[in-house]
């Protein structure tokens, strides 16, 4: 799965299925479980390490699903977003035509069902902010329309469980200056370039924060910024980032996570808990 993920680790998968659009997507998700095969789904792969024996499970991986269609609500416009589609050609594709809402994300690597699921944030704007409803994939291949206030928003968290889907999601955006929106994604952009090690592949955020505070306080202040295990490094630039250096294996970034949880708690008592998620390290 190395090829599929932004860590660049992890072995291969018994499966990896590409359905073409929406009801590919819903026909797929009734074969596997007619035929009893365990899955999960796969967006962009940028917040997921995969176990470097691999899994005996298919992949479903949502990127070829791309649909947005655009409809104008009096002074504000509806739009309804596959969840297979990238979040930043998204949010660039909204930029252009002036509408405003979510370009303080423009530079989160994943697609718009990922950052549901995770209710994705970046500089005091959420995902969840203009989301009116989200059309949801259950294991049986059947869909549920949920609006925003029964998704079960939180901080990197929603209702969202494993065998679920984002089949598709509506937003309501408002016009704002083009000009203004696109110096707001430049300035993303610009922060994002200096506090992120953007040069090496990395899963983004390992860990959420810890009673409002950020979990790379935590890691400075165990003095874990630099450690090495292997391939796997924590960032100079950014102590929540775990970089592959080159050579990386799952095994090695996964055994960098147990050290650093078992250090800040030593040295801090802050319990540290994972943002990204860890397929096949179970047993």
């Amino acid at each position: 799965m190395k090829r599929y993920t932004s860590m660049k680790v992890g072995g291969p998968v018994k499966y990896l299925v590409y359905p073409h659009d929406e009801e590919d997507l819903l026909r797929v998700i009734r074969m596997l479980g007619d035929k009893g095969m365990t899955y999960r789904f796969l967006g962009n792969g940028t917040n997921v390490i995969v176990n470097d024996r691999g899994l005996n499970e298919a992949v479903v991986r949502t990127t070829r699903i791309k649909r947005a269609r655009y409809t104008k609500t009096g002074d504000d416009v509806s739009v309804e977003v596959s969840g297979g589609t990238s979040l930043k050609a998204f949010i660039r594709d909204t930029a252009g035509r002036g509408l405003s809402g979510l370009e303080r994300l423009f530079w989160i690597p994943g697609t718009v069902g990922g950052g549901i699921k995770m209710n994705a944030g970046s500089f005091g704007s959420w995902i969840s902010g203009p989301l009116e409803s989200v059309c949801l994939a259950g294991s049986n291949g059947e869909t549920t329309s949920i609006t925003k206030n029964d998704m079960g928003f939180g901080y990197r968290t929603s209702r969202v469980r494993p065998g679920e889907c984002v089949v598709s999601a509506l937003f309501r955006l408002s016009y704002r200056n083009k000009d203004e929106i696109l110096r707001d994604m430049d300035y993303v952009y610009g922060q994002r370039k200096a506090r992120h090690p953007m040069e090496y592949p990395s899963a983004g955020s390992v860990f959420k924060g810890v009673d409002g505070e950020p979990a790379w306080k935590f890691i400075e202040k165990a003095g874990l910024k630099g450690i090495k295990i292997g391939g796997a490094m924590v960032s100079e630039k950014h102590a929540n980032f775990i970089v592959n250096s080159g050579t990386a294996t799952a095994g090695e970034v996964k055994l960098l996570i147990d050290k650093i949880k078992r250090e800040v708690f030593e040295k801090t008592g802050a319990s540290l808990n994972e943002e990204v998620e860890l397929w096949g390290f179970n047993g």
